[in-house]
């Protein structure tokens, strides 16, 4: 418990780089309303991790060596809803920022943020509040002016990779069955993956699905 008399927040480490974790763990532990509960490095440890240690909130990397950040924090949302994610990178991409928003990140930093920085963040987040990198103002109002959904390319973002791979093969006018064989899914599982693709496409029908995705590869392409 802190001087305040406040419990301190649950943190995970998830990051490639050992010499990062590291350094994290030595700049966050001078602040005694982070208690760090673990770390991981790819994806696989990380969400084992959320899962066994609970945490308030992931201090999550983008780029991992066996899954992409996003997809991480895309079962995070959906596996442990409770737990807040603060994407922290080095990346100030604006097709990152906009992917990160929609699956649901509660912050994203860049990585040249100083310990007290980042330690305020954190305990935003935990306290449900959202937290942005200052310098990645333009990005957002990019969002704003051009918000998510408004482009086939916006909506295939929300999109997981096994999704997008049941998508293209409905849309080289494959059957469930079909598509099933191909992936090596059953056919029941083929129609779930379809149904959260019509919900993150807002189509009701397989033509409409199949046209998002020819019209995001463009005219041609294959």
């Amino acid at each position: 418990m802190t001087a305040s008399g406040l419990h301190p927040v649950r943190l995970l480490i998830v990051d490639d780089s050992p010499l990062i974790r590291a350094g994290l763990r030595m700049v966050l532990e001078a602040y005694p309303e982070v208690a760090i509960v673990g770390d991981a490095g790819t994806a696989a440890e990380g969400l084992a991790a959320v899962l066994r240690h609970r945490p308030d909130v992931v201090l999550l990397d983008l780029r991992l060596p066996d899954q992409p950040g996003l997809a991480v924090c895309r079962e995070i949302r959906e596996r442990r809803p409770e737990t807040r994610v603060l994407i922290l990178t080095s990346s100030a991409d604006e097709r990152n920022v906009h992917e990160a928003i929609a699956l649901g990140a509660d912050g994203y930093l860049l990585k040249e943020n100083d310990g007290a920085s980042l330690a305020a963040a954190i305990t935003r987040v935990a306290a449900g509040h959202s937290v942005l990198d200052p310098t990645l103002t333009d990005q957002v109002l990019n969002l704003v002016k051009r918000p998510p959904g408004a482009t086939p390319g916006d909506r295939l973002l929300l999109l997981s990779p096994q999704e997008r791979r049941v998508l293209a093969a409905l849309a080289d006018g494959l059957t469930n069955k079909e598509i099933g064989d191909r992936l090596g899914l059953t056919e029941k599982t083929v129609k779930n993956y379809l149904s959260n693709v019509f919900d993150k496409l807002q189509v009701t029908r397989r033509a409409q699905a199949a046209a998002f995705f020819a019209q995001d590869r463009g005219p041609g392409a294959r």
